[in-house]
């Protein structure tokens, strides 16, 4: 089976921030893949910065935690096992709202995931 690719040190691939990490998994620079998967995790009671991506649908797959996606002027809170797709171009942000590490899986229809800051 050609052009399979395995993230097996996906730790390089970590940028930390203040309100949490993000670890790259598959896109098209790391893996040839047509998609971008991510890891989140986030701090309780912080958030990322509002953004958008003009490029790429996201999926939210939460693992652990609860968190809170605001977008298009409404809030919806997920719990573990909720998924929840941002449309493209739809300004959004991430908070966790409970009392311990949030985690959750991010997934963008493009293996070139672009990010705008709102």
């Amino acid at each position: 089976m050609s052009g399979l690719v395995i993230a097996r040190d996906s730790e390089r691939n970590k940028t930390q921030e203040t309100w949490g990490s993000l670890t790259w998994m598959a896109n098209q620079s790391l893996s040839g893949s047509s998609v971008t998967v991510g890891r989140l995790i986030l701090y309780p009671g912080l958030s990322d910065s509002l953004h958008s991506h003009p490029n790429a649908d996201e999926v939210i797959f939460l693992l652990k935690g609860r968190v809170s996606v605001q977008m298009g002027g409404a809030e919806f809170d997920l719990r573990p096992g909720d998924a929840l797709t941002i449309p493209l171009k739809l300004v959004h942000r991430i908070t966790n709202i409970g009392g311990q590490e949030a985690e959750m899986t991010l997934s963008y229809s493009s293996g070139i995931r672009k990010y705008t800051a709102e």
